[in-house]
């Protein structure tokens, strides 16, 4: 069974990029540790693939916090989760336009090449 197989003809909002960045996922129906490490694996402007050893909902309201490489600050997006397999996640970003356009800027972390924008 394809888990991952997407349909003939999927037309997404935003192209999804591979990445490999280290993130944090914080929910506040997290138990005591209130923030889980985990692993970006694909993202666009409109949301982000994540693994992490979490037991989140779909639907559950998370906050996904990244690092941006060049000056070090840590930036947090809203998001919900729409879909799950096992540990892998599929969140959609709970943002406005300007946020958005913050989430474009980290485009860098895909490398020079992958423009989110």
């Amino acid at each position: 069974m394809a888990l991952n197989r997407q349909p003939a003809g999927d037309q997404r909002r935003w192209q999804r990029r591979q990445v490999d960045v280290p993130i944090q996922v914080v929910a506040d129906d997290l138990c005591s540790t209130g923030a889980i490490p985990g692993r970006g694996t694909e993202m666009s402007q409109g949301g982000i693939c994540l693994f992490a050893l979490a037991n989140l909902a779909i639907g559950a309201h998370i906050d996904v916090e990244l690092v941006d490489s060049r000056n070090g600050t840590p930036v947090r997006i809203s998001g919900i989760v729409r879909n799950r397999v096992v540990y892998l996640y599929g969140v959609e970003f709970l943002i406005d336009q300007k946020d958005r356009q913050q989430v474009a800027r980290l485009s860098h972390i895909f490398g020079a090449t992958n423009d989110l924008s």
